[in-house]
């Protein structure tokens, strides 16, 4: 009877069979300096902030591994790529990016899709991509729900990135990554510019501040 309940047991699934990690991988996150750079020795971060009164978006840099390579092709002895490591048939050409959200309270915020373009060499690491976690759409559902001085929304954002091989040997889905921040509505007095005046930006990317606490100094 126990070679049965081996077989049987298989035959359900129930093996302890583990999947492959993604080829492509987001590691780790950071926020981008107001020039929108990225720091290696920076500390990884997982959770942040947005005033909605200041800005309707937040900024995030991502950390990504790419672990697909691609046997070089030749002709006539000839390698096609003949830098392998460096772009060519090895390349990932990340396409979209897929956004997610949960919220405490809850709050319905619709899933996003949206257009990218970037290139990941074969066998790479620590490759930079920066995006924003709020389309418009996904904005102005969570400053519906976020009213001046009203109570404060968790946001939590999965991202995946999606993409193909320059290869032609078929698409990629990297792994979940998930980012939170506290979303709220709150007026910080700031005065009014004098005329002619600009604020210097001071928000990742020079976006227009409310972001982890980074305020312009008039509006």
């Amino acid at each position: 009877m126990k070679p049965l309940f081996v077989a049987a047991s298989l035959a359900l699934g129930l093996c302890g069979c583990s999947e492959s990690p993604p080829v492509i991988q987001i590691l780790s996150s950071q926020v981008p300096s107001a020039e929108c750079s990225l720091d290696d020795d920076s500390a990884s971060r997982a959770a942040g902030s947005l005033n909605l009164a200041y800005g309707q978006s937040y900024v995030l840099g991502l950390f990504v591994n790419s672990s697909y390579t691609n046997t070089p092709l030749e002709v006539n002895g000839a390698p096609l790529d003949p830098e392998p490591t460096t772009g060519g048939q090895g390349t990932a050409i990340v396409e979209t990016v897929e956004l997610s959200y949960e919220t405490t309270p809850n709050v319905r915020i619709p899933d996003q899709t949206i257009n990218y373009t970037a290139s990941l060499n074969p066998g790479s690491e620590q490759n930079r991509l920066v995006l924003s976690l709020l389309t418009q759409e996904s904005a102005e559902a969570l400053l519906d729900a976020v009213s001046p001085g009203g109570e404060p929304v968790q946001v939590t954002v999965t991202i995946k990135l999606t993409g193909r091989y320059a290869a032609g040997s078929g698409s990629f889905e990297s792994n979940d990554y998930v980012y939170t921040f506290r979303a709220f509505n709150q007026d910080q007095g700031i005065p009014a510019c004098a005329p002619g005046t600009v604020a210097e930006p001071v928000a990742p990317c020079g976006s227009s501040g409310g972001q982890d606490g980074n305020y312009p100094t008039c509006i």
